[in-house]
């Protein structure tokens, strides 16, 4: 399967990653590992429990594959969740794992990309990561939304 570039919500860019194009299987986070918290000004937030290491790879977390006509109503709170995913027919993923519950940061500390033959979204630690620090990523676009 040769390199795609995918794109995630709105149209932030997810680059595949060549390495893992081979059927992955799912990983999930290590026990205790991540917590969901609410974060001031941003609603809820995913924290470190402990330390992780730059390039761990946190979790390759399931999807549903969507295709054009599967519609979630803009009005919908669902509707912000999906990533594009560049496998015709299917144009969108609804992220089952953490991915969808990283919040946006110009200044990431996490990347995500898409294994499309794996059918999974990998979250990767960008840069070390301290224990209550928050894991961010960048949507690669201005928001849709105030950002805190």
């Amino acid at each position: 399967m040769s390199s795609r570039t995918v794109a995630s919500r709105a149209g932030a860019t997810l680059n595949p990653n060549p390495k893992k194009m081979s059927k992955a299987k799912i990983v999930l986070p290590e026990v205790g590992l991540l917590k969901l918290v609410t974060v001031e000004g941003k609603g809820r937030g995913v924290v470190a429990n402990r330390p992780i290491k730059k390039g761990k790879l946190i979790e390759a977390g399931p999807i549903i594959r969507m295709k054009k006509k599967d519609k979630i109503p803009k009005d919908c709170v669902l509707s912000n969740y999906p990533f594009e995913w560049d496998d015709k027919p299917w144009n969108r993923a609804f992220p089952l794992g953490w991915a969808g519950l990283l919040n946006h940061s110009d200044k990431p500390n996490c990347k995500i990309e898409c294994n499309i033959e794996g059918e999974v979204l990998e979250i990767t630690a960008t840069k070390s990561i301290a224990k209550g620090e928050e894991l961010v990523w960048d949507y690669g676009i201005k928001p849709w939304f105030d950002v805190k």
